[in-house]
């Protein structure tokens, strides 16, 4: 039997619903509780490590990813990766590396992702940030950091269709979770997203006013 007075894990977006604008031109949910390591190692040693407990390629290309099953491996940096899955494998991969010079943190209580998808997904999502997200310029796997309001987060664009448009990813720090999130239904406003409102009263950019 469960015991009533243990503590319940909350998502930092657990107050939200999934939402969308009129026929599904933009849709917002949250992806809870994903493991995520940030991992730091040369990488002529991380690639085999990685390869081995995790079976994933080390991206080594700026702003890239490689993918298998539901675990990730995001380029942060020359010698900066995040490993993102439901169980990204991190024991192994810190037992494979046990006689190297490398770190692995554990960050997963500090971001959540908030994924946008949608035929105007992208259009949304030019609304707040300088990145060239247009398809040419930036493609399926691609990965970048930047700022979308006052937020800081990584956009990772994880696949894109004919009929339904593409699927972003934004992982963010919970503590501006609730911000982004209530930005984004702001910037689905003309497709038809319902209003959002945060819960600590932010003040939302409107993005026809920004400075970028």
């Amino acid at each position: 039997m469960a015991d009533p007075t243990a503590p319940e894990r909350r998502s930092p977006l657990a107050h939200r619903s999934p939402i969308a604008a009129e026929r599904d031109a933009v849709r917002l949910a949250e992806i809870p509780f994903l493991t995520k390591h940030i991992l730091r190692v040369d990488p002529e040693i991380g690639a085999a490590a990685v390869k081995s407990a995790l079976g994933l390629d080390l991206p080594q290309e700026p702003l890239t990813s490689s993918r298998s099953n539901e675990t990730a491996c995001l380029w942060l940096g020359p010698d900066e990766w995040m490993i993102v899955g439901q169980d990204n494998g991190a024991a192994g991969l810190a037992k494979e590396l046990a006689q190297e010079h490398f770190q692995l943190t554990d960050v997963s209580d500090y971001y959540t992702e908030v994924e946008v998808s949608g035929p105007r997904a992208r259009e949304a999502l030019m609304k707040l940030t300088t990145l060239d997200i247009h398809p040419r310029a930036f493609q399926a796997g691609q990965v970048a950091g930047s700022l979308f309001g006052h937020a800081n987060a990584w956009l990772w664009l994880t696949g894109e269709s004919d009929d339904d448009g593409p699927t972003f990813r934004l992982i963010v720090r919970w503590s501006m979770a609730d911000y982004l999130w209530c930005l984004l239904a702001e910037c689905g406003r003309e497709w038809g997203m319902p209003e959002e409102q945060p819960v600590a009263g932010e003040a939302l950019l409107q993005a026809s006013a920004q400075s970028l």
